[in-house]
């Protein structure tokens, strides 16, 4: 059996079962388009045998999961730039924070990665 073989049978859904598990972690729109582009490279990976686009997809991937930072499409108030992502349940003085867009509000679930700080427009 060839190493490529091997790659397309078993290294590379096990990648994207790895992906997968890491967004159930942390949730991140970022990491999610690069998963769906992860995806995408795999598909082409079957059929061209070439992996150096999956490899960097997957490389930015990870980054994306890891990175203290993550853009949110909610729009606020204010020009684009980076505020704190507050999680867990707010206070009063947190919602009237990110009324005014010094804050961005995040779910009340904490899993443990959450980024500190968002980009919003």
């Amino acid at each position: 059996m060839t190493r490529t073989k091997i790659l397309k049978l078993f290294l590379g859904p096990a990648i994207i079962m790895v992906c997968l598990s890491l967004l159930q972690f942390s949730f991140r729109p970022t990491a999610w388009v690069l998963m769906l582009a992860l995806l995408a490279s795999y598909v082409q990976f079957l059929r061209t045998s070439k992996t150096k686009v999956m490899r960097l997809i997957f490389v930015a991937f990870l980054i994306a999961v890891f990175l203290p930072i993550d853009v949110t499409l909610q729009n606020v108030p204010g020009p684009p730039r980076f505020v704190p992502l507050i999680m867990g349940s707010p206070t009063d003085e947190d919602v009237a924070r990110a009324e005014r867009g010094e804050v961005m509000l995040g779910f009340c679930i904490l899993r443990g990665n959450e980024p500190r700080w968002v980009w919003v427009w």
